[in-house]
């Protein structure tokens, strides 16, 4: 992870409480068309969670779009033969009420149980 991408991470954790804040005041109305959740706002709190989370978004694009090389005269292949990367991920789909959990070892996939449990609880008491 870079530096962008902390900064991207920060910038979602801002927007995200600032749309809270917003459906708190009623600045912001949360909704459904068909299985997609959207927002409708207005007032300073949708200006500013909307602001946060588009400069996430370009962050962290920028992000991954940069690459940090000191060595021009690297070898990635010699690199590759003597340092073995292991990477590891997984991910939740929400369709409706239903979860579709993936991972690519065991521990993931149950840390990505556990958090799906953990978003249809807070959906529910936001709906």
């Amino acid at each position: 992870m870079n530096k962008y991408h902390g900064v991207s991470f920060l910038c979602f954790i801002f927007g995200t409480i600032f749309f809270l804040l917003g459906i708190n005041a009623g600045d912001v109305e949360v909704g459904f068309f068909l299985i997609f959740p959207f927002l409708i706002g207005s007032g300073p709190y949708a200006a500013f969670g909307f602001l946060f989370i588009f400069l996430a978004i370009v962050l962290f694009m920028f992000g991954l779009a940069t690459r940090k090389s000191d060595d021009t005269s690297f070898d990635e292949n010699a690199y590759e033969t003597h340092h073995k990367k292991s990477i590891k991920g997984g991910g939740v789909i929400l369709i409706g009420p239903v979860p579709i959990v993936f991972g690519s070892s065991q521990k993931i996939a149950i840390l990505m149980i556990l958090l799906s449990i953990i978003l249809i609880i807070a959906l529910s008491f936001f709906f």
